[in-house]
């Protein structure tokens, strides 16, 4: 039958979610995460407390997760800085969104179960009023990013956990690059209409010239060898 996408809005829930991040991240692909609590065998992190985490079950067992937090809650951590969410200054707070902790089981990496998570994702996105999605990656998964409809505008970056990491951003409304890449989002955004121009707004400020947004306190801080954290697996 496949696995079957919710939010984790139980306690038991997201704790089978925090302990799946476990199994991952440091018993799987032994990384160091900074909120590991390695009594309790869990992850979890003070994004959690306001984002919309998502479980992924087959059989029972827990196969998968992501997890989302939206411009209506505030609360994006050390990423404002590391995707640059400022340089969004018409849409930042309210209309922005980050994805992250978006993984899965071992046995579910060669299914349609990481596309059924992004596609579940947008369109919650959608619902809460994001228009610009944001999320970073190792650079072996640009690729599957990308074909989503996601965008690099910054360079990379470097944070004590992953290493370097590719930031990106969708812009949820764009139907035509949607189109023009192949993107499973470009069916769910035929139906949009883009009522606070935001794809005027990407393509004037971030393809208008080289691509990339200069950015002189960004500069700084890759200098200046500035970490951050990140949660892509």
């Amino acid at each position: 039958m496949g696995a079957k996408i919710r939010l984790a809005t139980t306690e038991a829930d997201r704790n089978s979610v925090f302990r799946f991040r476990y199994e991952i991240y440091v018993r799987e692909m032994k990384r160091f995460q900074k909120y590991a609590d390695h009594e309790r065998c869990i992850i979890e992190e003070p994004l959690d407390k306001t984002g919309h985490v998502l479980i992924a079950e087959d059989a029972g067992r827990t196969v998968g997760t992501a997890r989302f937090n939206v411009g209506v809650d505030e609360n994006y951590g050390l990423y404002e800085d590391l995707y640059h969410l400022r340089e969004f200054d018409l849409f930042y707070p309210s209309s922005v969104s980050i994805t992250t902790k978006l993984m899965v089981s071992q046995d579910h990496r060669h299914s349609q179960l990481p596309l059924q998570l992004a596609i579940r994702c947008y369109l919650d996105g959608l619902c809460l009023g994001t228009v610009f999605d944001f999320i970073d990656c190792n650079k072996h998964l640009v690729s599957f990013f990308r074909k989503l409809g996601y965008r690099q505008v910054f360079p990379e970056v470097v944070h004590p956990e992953y290493g370097i990491v590719v930031p990106m951003v969708l812009a949820m409304y764009d139907l035509e690059h949607f189109e023009r890449v192949g993107s499973p989002f470009a069916e769910h955004a035929r139906s949009l209409e883009d009522t606070k121009n935001s794809i005027a707004f990407f393509r004037e400020k971030f393809q208008s010239g080289s691509g990339r947004v200069s950015s002189t306190s960004f500069l700084m801080s890759q200098k200046s060898g500035a970490n951050y954290e990140s949660d892509r697996a």
